[in-house]
């Protein structure tokens, strides 16, 4: 059972309960928040039947009518009629008409993970709330003197003098710790991860968590995994891989780190750094650059997020990077084993040709099904070819003809420039 503590410009106080709403009015007592979710609680453990959404919004609403009520229903929280309302324009959240009367005749629900998103949008936007959590019916037990005398408490008073406690420390400046949704290989502890939906464009969904307090950037969900959230069929750790997928990788040792700067080749890395470009006049001005000096040979490219995350969280080395990133211009071997021809591509022979123009071109012969369009090879790949000898026509056909190739295959193109998984 989450428990949430909201706190406002006026000190409101909350008081969570198993059946309970939690208020944010200070001026609230607790007692009389002890006798509301006593009355409740006896009723349904009377054998009394569960009040409907709907119910429940009445009967709290004629109590706590200055406040809106977010009902936890199990991964979500609702809100429900004019609550409703108010929440779907202020949060830019979907608003529905249930089918169900029972429900009420709006609702609107955000995933509980969302709450510390959504709750301080709502108090600054001068909302008051009140979080009620699920009610269960309970079935009655005889109960002996004995464990009577044992029980003091029943499990709702426990409850609310526990969260009375727990929010008069929280008002005296003790910190409160969650537990994290996941630790990852390097300790770092999981907290706040959610997706929610964006406010400008709802079709929109962002994937966020904070790790040791950290709020790391939200990433744009697939449509795919929009789908799969909804239906909880993903997990924390799944969704972490996806969009955060260096944070979940072994760091690497700073001394393993600055050990590994010799090339596949046996070259040696002599200076690298990364840098945003500042020159205003750079075509690549704002982004992120891979600086690397390999002998004589200096030079310098934009990084891709996943390297870029990857040196940052220092799960990469300086040889990753270079051959990752610049493996063509340095001519590396290494660099053209990622490329191979599709399965069953019958290739009866790979053309290299220099043309009228004095610029190298390449084409394949498919026999029965055609010749290619000639592709113009870049200098760096004509270079390995006819003098490193570091790239074969069969990787370079695979590099620049892949996605004519699959078209006379009649396969859908997938992966391009034949890139091999």
């Amino acid at each position: 059972m989450a428990k949430k503590k909201v706190k406002d410009e006026t000190q409101q106080e909350s008081v969570q309960t198993e059946t309970k709403a939690k208020s944010v009015k200070k001026s609230a007592s607790e007692k009389e928040a002890k006798t509301e979710v006593k009355a409740m609680s006896e009723s349904v453990s009377n054998g009394e039947k569960t009040p409907s959404l709907a119910d429940q919004y009445k009967s709290l609403k004629e109590k706590h009518p200055d406040a809106v009520l977010l009902f936890r229903k199990g991964d979500f929280y609702e809100t429900v009629n004019e609550d409703a309302k108010k929440t779907s324009e202020i949060l830019g959240i979907t608003l529905t008409k249930p089918q169900d009367k029972s429900k009420g005749e709006s609702l609107a629900a955000f995933p509980h993970h969302a709450l510390d998103t959504y709750l301080p949008k709502l108090v600054r936007a001068g909302v008051r709330i009140a979080i009620v959590d699920e009610l269960e019916a309970k079935v009655s037990e005889k109960i002996s003197p004995a464990e009577s005398k044992q029980k003091e408490q029943n499990p709702t008073e426990k409850a609310v003098s526990q969260t009375a406690e727990k929010a008069e420390k929280k008002d005296q400046g003790e910190k409160q710790h969650r537990d994290p949704q996941m630790v990852t290989v390097n300790g770092g502890k999981v907290t706040h991860a959610h997706a929610y939906q964006s406010n400008k464009t709802p079709e929109d969904w962002f994937f966020t968590a904070k790790i040791d307090g950290k709020e790391l950037h939200p990433q744009k969900m697939t449509p795919e995994d929009i789908a799969a959230y909804s239906k909880k069929e993903l997990s924390v750790e799944q969704l972490m891989q996806n969009y955060y997928p260096t944070k979940l990788m072994k760091q690497i040792p700073t001394e393993e780190y600055k050990a590994a700067n010799i090339l596949s080749d046996g070259r040696v890395i002599d200076k690298m750094n990364v840098y945003k470009e500042s020159n205003e006049q750079s075509q690549h001005f704002g982004k992120w650059m891979l600086y690397a000096q390999v002998g004589e040979q200096k030079m310098s490219t934009p990084l891709n997020n996943h390297d870029l995350n990857a040196y940052f969280d220092r799960v990469t080395t300086p040889k990753q990077l270079v051959e990752n990133n610049l493996g063509q211009r340095l001519h590396l071997a290494s660099h053209y084993e990622q490329y191979r021809l599709p399965e069953g591509a019958e290739i009866k022979d790979i053309r290299v040709s220099k043309d009228a123009d004095n610029k190298w071109r390449i084409s394949a012969d498919m026999g029965e099904r055609g010749v290619t369009a000639k592709k113009e090879l870049s200098f760096d790949d004509g270079y390995s070819l006819f003098h490193t000898k570091t790239a074969t026509r069969q990787q370079l056909a695979a590099k620049y003809l892949t996605p004519e190739i699959n078209e006379k295959m009649g396969v859908k193109q997938e992966v391009s420039q034949g890139l091999k998984l």
